[in-house]
């Protein structure tokens, strides 16, 4: 064998595994990069979560807001009801029956009557405080709690 042929199969062969080694690097990167972008496509953002709570939020406002539209309209309903009652009963015998409008405006009043301030029920002797004051129970007590010690 001649050199020269020496060197043309040592240089194809060379070649050969150049090219193997190329496709092998080229595979294993994109696998890589698939793995870099999957991972990438999981991770949750801030801006991400940011918006599913503001949707969320949307969500369980309009859900209190249409309750309580609901709860008006049944209120509304129900003191239509009572009134119908009444007029109905005051036909029907001879005992009144004050209708909702009246009866609430009866009760604020009531209310407001009664308001006060609370009142002092305390047992007390003289001038003592009473359990509404402002120093009642800081009494110096330790002094008679501690023994007192002598030599």
């Amino acid at each position: 064998m001649n050199l020269e042929e020496f060197n043309i199969i040592i240089f194809i062969t060379g070649i050969i595994i150049g090219c193997v080694a190329t496709l092998a690097l080229k595979s294993y990167i994109a696998k890589n990069n698939r793995k870099q972008t999957d991972s990438s496509s999981n991770i949750i953002t801030m801006k991400t979560l940011q918006q599913e709570l503001d949707s969320k939020q949307v969500i369980i406002d309009n859900f209190f807001a249409d309750s309580n539209q609901h709860l008006i309209t049944v209120e509304k309903r129900l003191a239509e009801l009572r009134n119908c009652l009444a007029e109905n009963a005051s036909q029907l015998s001879n005992i009144h029956v004050e209708s909702s409008a009246t009866g609430e405006l009866n009760q604020t009043s009531e209310f407001s009557d009664s308001v006060e301030p609370p009142r002092d029920y305390a047992l007390k002797h003289g001038k003592e405080p009473g359990m509404l004051s402002e120093n009642f129970g800081l009494e110096n007590r330790d002094l008679d709690l501690e023994p007192k010690r002598t030599m």
